[in-house]
């Protein structure tokens, strides 16, 4: 005799039960959602925002910095405003992201949050070039930017730049006129792997007429360049020349790069119309490249 099934009032469960590590989710995102929605809630009261913003549940586990070879870690959290025990919830990205780029030794940033636990900073540093002798040294870069005054006993070992009439500079101003222009040209060939000469130049001096002035930093023989910008050639033999002297232990008086071809050399003995009467001759101390 078949036995027969009795069939269980209302519907049946046809699919598959739930498993526990699902279930398990499912909760914690519903309590997640619920947090949130409570979380947003009490932020409208600033008292009870200023007490959930410093549970240590939102503070920063970790600031990573990138790209600061002159600023130290130290002064770069402190320009970005991040200090010890910061609140990662209420640190506003664009804000630290617009300290860092008015900063004149940053040329750019980018900053990235990873949830309120971690902050990621890259920068780009200006690089200094050389130092203004204002009335006070200032360090610039290469595209006249000039940064903060440099300490009086922590010089760094950078060309100067004298006798350039500018207004008033503060930091982060861009350096403007036609001379620091010309100047700054130079400091570019100077430095190109072509030339290799910039770490030879102590100074570079720019006098009334506009002429600029190159001296050595082994034998601080002033090299004029004139009031037309150099050419990388005229350079290269610039260095092969000034190489030559210092091995053959001659210190000249001076060193003229305004005519064609040549590098006129004038000694101790010799007088400023000697030199220039050499110009466009084989004769004397002149050297042709």
């Amino acid at each position: 005799m078949r036995r027969l099934r009795r069939k269980a009032k209302g519907k049946l469960y046809c699919g598959k039960a739930l498993s526990r590590k699902r279930l398990t989710l499912d909760i914690t995102l519903r309590f997640a959602v619920f947090a949130l929605v409570v979380l947003l809630a009490v932020m409208k009261f600033p008292e009870a925002k200023a007490r959930v913003l410093g549970w240590s549940l939102f503070r920063l586990d970790s600031v990573t910095l990138k790209g600061n070879r002159y600023l130290l870690d130290d002064q770069l959290l402190e320009i970005a405003g991040i200090e010890e025990g910061t609140c990662g919830l209420g640190s506003d990205v664009g804000e630290i992201h617009s300290r860092l780029v008015r900063h004149p030794r940053i040329k750019s940033a980018s900053v990235k949050r990873f949830l309120w636990k971690k902050i990621h900073i890259a920068v780009e540093e200006r690089t200094p070039v050389a130092l203004l002798d204002y009335t006070q040294l200032m360090e610039i870069d290469e595209d006249g930017v000039a940064f903060e005054p440099v300490h009086a006993t922590l010089i760094p070992d950078l060309p100067i730049i004298t006798g350039l009439s500018c207004g008033k500079v503060a930091p982060g101003d861009r350096v403007k006129g036609r001379e620091i222009e010309r100047v700054l040209a130079l400091i570019r060939k100077l430095r190109s792997p072509e030339v290799s000469l910039y770490d030879q130049i102590s100074e570079i001096h720019v006098d009334r007429g506009g002429a600029l002035f190159l001296v050595s930093i082994h034998s601080g023989t002033p090299v004029l360049v004139g009031t037309e910008n150099v050419t990388t050639k005229k350079l290269k033999a610039l260095r092969v020349a000034l190489a030559d002297m210092q091995r053959r232990e001659v210190t000249p008086v001076s060193l003229d790069l305004r005519f064609r071809n040549q590098i006129v050399v004038r000694e101790a003995k010799e007088s400023a119309s000697d030199v220039l009467s050499k110009a466009g001759t084989e004769a004397g101390r002149v050297a042709f490249f």
